[in-house]
């Protein structure tokens, strides 16, 4: 394990430079960015949890007590802000003396405060089904939603949302199913959802501080709340009736003709209007999630992204870019060609927007459950769920295992013992201060900034903004053990060398209710301008290439290109080629600032093992889909983009360069305690060289696992070899691809698809589409002939040597 790894494990944080030159000229020379990977919830290793009176914070700037305080017997001096505080006379030495141990760079503290209010989980159900969905996808659906009120904790509030054309919400206090029905055409504010159900817009009581526990629920939300929101074990006889009950939604229509109609924005909207209506602006007491379980796209009302006549096609990457480019006014058309309306987009966008600003305001998540063959409309909605810090899980339908088993392991609990306490964390809150040689750029993850808690923190931020940015502070909403969040700094000139210093303040709720601060403090060595040997050995690569991504995919997304071309109406497409061409460029001043070559001389390149993985990331970043959005839909960048921007830098690393492991018949391994033969994975370049007739090739790409047998291998498989006794060994060579894919599937969230395929198979193209075309058509002079060209790719891609060369001519034949 390197050392940066063991900080990720012991702090959750992972920084792109870990030594840094004193001077902010010379950092700037360092071309990659400084910035950390942080991962507040990090399960990899325990914390120290201590009491509210060990709690001691800097008078000045509110920086919490650490080990790298300056003490002078009662005096600490905070290295943020150089003020001198007296320890408080109230507090024992005892109580915070672990603090101050040079093993504690991340604690735990209980505030003395718990919520008032057990966490929400409001399902938002698309009852939109037709033929033989309605017995296998409706079905199974309903099935996962009864399962998953077993596997919430028993004083959990649950509320119910149907829609279709209209929207259903469902009275939990009655015997009968009875519901409240609204218009799904109809865009409800706040005041509209108050009086048609009889709930004032200012929450249902003054009392909100009461502390008297879920006893007096009434007191919190109100009697007439209480028919929306329920504790699960008081209704899941009820919840369980209304499910079971489900019926279809769909209105008379011409299936050659027409879509269903279909409310997904209306019923989203409802759902948050209805809760803020319950609460009111006591966001100290919320906590939970809305789960939102999508069948197709959005045809009706507000945030629809298609009309519901077929002949109108659904918007694809081209027609937004044509949309986004145009700057006149469209006309009308004497085309009889029948076009998409791309102006939703932008109503859809500007409809979810406002949502999020209420689910943030109440410190919900939204969460999306898609089980659709088609694009529902989550490029248009993935505000909600991106700046909410949301899940979503999207796969073909609800009678998947991706669907069925991702949904389950959304409600994990942190350990068998405890059913109660779910693995995740609530209304989050992130906090940063820092020395005054680093300034903050901004957050790029699953969190929206939101105004300094005090004025003098401002001095804490940088003029050059990234993310979401003008702030010290982010509201993160929902937060599990893989949440991950890039915050980028900005260098300026250090007064004297040593160590520079970063905080992190987490607040959130913890699962059982109790308000927490876990507080993570890194020390970060600042070095002379020319110590270039310590700052090499300084720099992890691994976690650079995920924050360049995250910054370049941040950039990607409507609205937040910003370059001189932006002036103009500029295209996906165009947004992509200035990317690629911008980390090209990154890199050719990264190895001409930090390589060892003769100008002029080609051969001579060579570059540092620090640095030599950091070319071929950058090479298969540029070629991604996180990049390249050519054969996705909408709809899948969305969900990939989404994904990459959660998780840690070890999951995103493998979504950007994927794992390939190969299997030869030949390499086994004898184990010592049973004496039995295994097959032993090698790992292999991710390059079409490592094909082969007789190999079977396990490939990992975070969203796909995929088991690739060779031509050879796949005669054996047919012919059935594996069932002869003879021929144990072949079994045990077919399985053992097979037994690894099983545990990634098992510890992967979401579930990835399973692919099992052969040489020359249509499904082997997920794999020849990672590789690098070493061997190709185009570099093959004999390709047609068949000569040596059994493993050639067929793309017009650049491979790795082609790509190098390129850098490496043009940073030797600088002056």
């Amino acid at each position: 394990m390197s050392a940066f790894e063991a900080r990720e494990e012991k702090d959750g944080v992972r920084l792109s430079w870990n030594v840094l030159p004193r001077s902010k000229f010379q950092h700037q020379r360092n071309v990659i960015p400084f910035g950390s990977m942080y991962t507040p919830l990090n399960n990899k290793s325990e914390s120290q949890l201590l009491a509210p009176n060990s709690y001691i914070t800097c008078r000045q700037c509110y920086s919490v007590l650490n080990p790298y305080a300056f003490i002078n017997n009662n005096l600490w001096t905070c290295q943020f802000c150089s003020f001198t505080n007296q320890f408080p006379p109230n507090i024992p030495p005892a109580a915070y003396m672990p603090v101050l141990d040079q093993s504690a760079s991340t604690i735990e503290y209980l505030t003395g405060k718990t919520s008032q209010l057990p966490p929400i989980f409001f399902f938002v159900v698309d009852t939109c089904f037709e033929d033989e969905d309605v017995s296998d996808a409706f079905a199974s659906l309903k099935e996962s939603l009864i399962i998953s009120l077993s596997l919430l904790p028993e004083n959990a509030l649950v509320g119910f949302i149907s829609f279709g054309k209209h929207v259903q919400i469902h009275d939990l206090t009655s015997n009968d199913i009875k519901s409240f029905t609204f218009n799904g055409n109809k865009e409800y504010t706040l005041d509209q959802i108050s009086k048609s159900l009889g709930l004032l817009a200012q929450g249902l009581s003054s009392n909100h501080n009461d502390n008297n526990g879920y006893s007096n629920l009434d007191r919190v939300i109100g009697p007439i709340g209480r028919r929306f929101l329920q504790p699960v074990s008081l209704v899941e006889y009820q919840l369980t009736n209304i499910i079971e009950n489900l019926i279809p939604n769909s209105f008379p229509h011409s299936k050659s003709k027409q879509r269903l109609d279909r409310a997904t924005g209306s019923a989203i909207n409802i759902a948050s209007l209805l809760l803020k209506s319950i609460l009111g602006d006591h966001i100290t007491t919320t906590r939970g999630h809305i789960l939102c379980f999508i069948g197709g796209m959005a045809t009706f009302g507000p945030g629809k992204i298609v009309s519901n006549l077929l002949k109108e096609p659904l918007r694809s990457h081209h027609d937004i870019e044509k949309y986004e480019h145009s700057t006149l006014p469209q006309g009308p058309t004497t085309s009889t060609k029948t076009k998409s309306d791309t102006s939703l987009f932008t109503k859809a966008k500007k409809f979810y927007h406002e949502i999020t600003k209420t689910l943030i305001s109440l410190g919900l998540s939204c969460n999306f459950f898609i089980g659709s063959y088609n694009q529902v409309g989550l490029f248009e909605m993935d505000e909600i769920c991106y700046k909410t810090g949301g899940t979503v899980v999207m796969s073909d339908s609800f009678n998947t295992a991706i669907f069925k088993q991702s949904f389950i392991k959304f409600f994990k609990k942190k350990n068998e013992e405890d059913a109660d306490t779910l693995d995740m964390g609530f209304n989050a809150t992130l906090e940063v201060k820092a020395c005054p040689d680093l300034k903050i750029q901004g957050l790029i993850g699953n969190g929206t900034a939101i105004p300094c808690i005090r004025a003098s923190d401002e001095k804490y931020l940088s003029t050059y903004i990234m993310g979401e940015s003008g702030s010290n502070c982010w509201k993160l909403c929902n937060v599990n053990p893989q949440s991950t969040y890039a915050i980028y700094f900005d260098k300026v000139n250090s007064n004297v060398m040593g160590f520079t210093y970063i905080q992190f303040l987490f607040h959130y709720q913890h699962p059982s209710g109790e308000m927490r601060l876990r507080v993570t403090t890194i020390p970060v060595n600042v070095v002379s301008d020319t110590d270039m040997a310590t700052l090499e050995l300084g720099f992890d690569q691994e976690a650079a290439v995920v924050l360049l991504a995250r910054d370049a995919i941040n950039k990607l997304q409507p609205g937040n290109f910003n370059t001189a071309a932006d002036s103009k109406k500029t295209t996906t497409s165009q947004k992509s080629t200035t990317i690629i061409k911008n980390l090209d460029q990154m890199l050719i001043n990264f190895c001409t600032r930090f390589a060892v070559y003769t100008a002029g001389i080609f051969d001579s390149f060579q570059i540092a093992a620090n640095y030599s993985l950091l070319p071929q990331f950058m090479f298969n970043l540029r070629r991604s889909q996180f990049i390249n959005v050519f054969g996705n839909s909408p709809d899948e960048t969305s969900y990939i983009r989404h994904v990459f921007m959660h998780e840690d830098v070890n999951n995103a690393l493998l979504m950007i360069q994927p794992l390939l492991l190969s299997y030869d018949i030949d390499q086994t391994f004898e184990d010592e305690e049973t004496g039995e033969t295994h097959y032993e994975a090698a790992p292999a370049l991710l390059d079409s060289a490592s094909l082969g007739h007789g190999k079977m090739l396990l490939l990992d790409t975070f969203f796909h696992i995929l088991i690739h047998h060779g031509s050879t291998v796949a005669e054996w498989r047919k012919a059935g070899y594996q069932d002869l006794p003879e021929y144990e060994h072949i079994k045990s060579f077919l399985d053992a691809p097979k037994q690894e894919a099983m545990q990634i599937l098992m510890e992967r969230f979401p579930l990835p698809r399973f692919i099992d395929c052969d040489e020359g198979g249509s499904q082997a193209r997920f794999l020849m589409a990672k590789l690098n075309p070493s061997t190709s058509y185009a570099t093959n002079p004999n390709h047609l002939t068949g000569i040596g060209s059994r493993y050639d790719v067929f793309t017009d891609d650049t491979s790795y040597q082609v790509f190098m060369n390129h850098i490496q001519k043009n940073v030797t034949s600088q002056k």
